[in-house]
């Protein structure tokens, strides 16, 4: 859960610590030195700034989680997983901001791409099926519905839910 700014910052102390454990025979510290210089830089390349981000969304703080995921500069280099998660938070952003095509695209981004928490895909799920009720397609959101089917999710998710299985005439949970 670091910024680039954090992790860079950490691996020129571990390389500081790197050189002066070389110069003074110590290698036990070089070796701890490159382990954790690794670890920084596999993090960086294959979580990103990924998890930083879903905290703040899941806080309701869209603008900060998503100057965050701009700090990762090559997002399809990011574990399959972790990408997913990319595209379920820049979706949220544009949903937030009414970029409705932009949101859908997102959001079918991150459910191809494997969202990991059952929930997480009812909520990318749901949100598709009111991008589509606002752009007037009622059959596409009652396919995204369709598609909830067994998925679990936590209860605060239900009266949204119910909601929209009521505006669209359908019952089923």
């Amino acid at each position: 859960m670091f910024t680039p700014l954090i992790r860079f910052t950490l691996l020129i102390l571990c390389t500081i610590v790197g050189i002066i454990a070389a110069l003074s025979g110590w290698h036990y510290l070089i070796i701890v030195a490159a382990l954790l210089s690794l670890g920084l830089l596999w993090g960086y390349y294959n979580v990103g700034t990924v998890y930083l981000a879903l905290h703040k969304m899941r806080k309701g703080r869209y603008e900060e989680a998503n100057q965050i995921l701009d700090l990762t500069r090559k997002p399809e280099k990011l574990r399959k997983t972790r990408r997913a998660y990319y595209y379920y938070i820049k979706a949220y952003v544009a949903r937030e901001k009414d970029d409705f095509n932009t949101a859908k695209d997102f959001f079918n981004l991150a459910l191809k791409d494997g969202l990991k928490a059952e929930h997480d895909q009812a909520v990318a799920l749901l949100a598709l099926a009111d991008i589509a009720l606002i752009q007037g397609d009622k059959k596409e959101a009652r396919t995204y519905l369709d598609r909830m089917r067994g998925l679990k999710v936590q209860p605060q998710l239900m009266p949204q839910i119910r909601q929209m299985q009521e505006y669209l005439g359908d019952i089923f949970v």
